[in-house]
């Protein structure tokens, strides 16, 4: 039976209760553990270890293989440690990420500082993650089949997969989808940053990284309200909305209640089995 099992990575910026600043928190804690009871999933989630995240509190556990992940990031060699613990209450495995000078220094707002201005290398950090998670597989010998993501601030994984490890069996077989929860401002990003992670991709200075990432994921979910504001808001981004109806996506409409987040976790399995 557990050969046949769908390995799924599940990576998102932020899970209930470790931390949430807005409905991808929950989202990332009720789906992992719904699906975790499904005798053909082995799912796995991760997020950074921001520094306000009590390892006691929440009894994270270094992982063996996966301390010191060497990472090649920003012309130096790095390495990165993951811990593991549980979503409490729960039988969901996490993988947090931990780095001193990326996600240590980050406090419960995220994505801001204190005073509420955005934080200019959010998506550099967040990228760090996904690179390192990537990397990671090699030390775990654990190869997911499809790499779920979410939002802008994941974005940049598909980019990664393909151009960094389109030479690897185990990389390349590997499918991925991208749940989009918010449409905000901060999903530009200058071109300078490609060289910190040694990417060879063309793109226009300012990027919209959730516009173009489109084209490289198997699969684009958009998760909207009843009164369809996300699509709404795609529509009116002239690229945004190209790119959107030219790949794979569908659409989705976010849950209420507890009845309502069975019946989306299954269909993303039925999205999954496609794939």
């Amino acid at each position: 039976m557990n050969s046949q099992r769908k390995k799924i990575l599940f990576l998102t910026s932020e899970i209930a209760p470790f931390n949430s600043t807005y409905q991808l928190a929950e989202f990332s804690k009720k789906i992992p553990m719904i699906m975790n009871e499904k005798e053909n999933i082995d799912i796995r989630i991760s997020q950074p270890k921001y520094g306000f995240i009590s390892e006691r509190k929440y009894i994270l556990r270094e992982v063996i293989r996966l301390k010191d992940v060497p990472v090649h990031f920003d012309g130096k060699d790095r390495k990165i440690s993951i811990k593991s613990a549980f979503i409490p209450n729960t039988r969901v495995q996490v993988y947090f990420v931990l780095d001193k000078d990326y996600f240590a220094i980050v406090n419960p707002l995220i994505y801001k500082s204190k005073n509420g201005q955005f934080i200019k290398n959010n998506f550099e950090r967040y990228s760090l993650f996904c690179l390192a998670l990537l990397e990671s597989f090699k030390k775990l010998f654990w190869y997911p089949d499809i790499i779920i993501c979410n939002d802008w601030q994941t974005s940049i994984l598909p980019i990664l997969l393909k151009e960094k490890y389109s030479d690897n069996d185990n990389y390349n077989k590997i499918k991925t989808i991208n749940f989009i929860h918010s449409i905000t401002n901060d999903r530009k990003i200058d071109l300078d940053f490609f060289q910190k992670f040694d990417l060879n991709v063309k793109f226009k200075k300012g990027m919209d990284v959730l516009s173009e990432s489109m084209n490289f994921f198997d699969l684009n979910v958009l998760l909207d309200s009843k009164n369809k504001s996300l699509l709404s808001k795609i529509n009116k981004n002239k690229t945004l909305s190209s790119n959107y109806k030219k790949s794979k996506s569908i659409n989705l409409t976010y849950p209420d209640d507890n009845d309502s987040w069975l019946k989306i976790s299954n269909k993303i399995d039925s999205l999954i089995s496609k794939l």
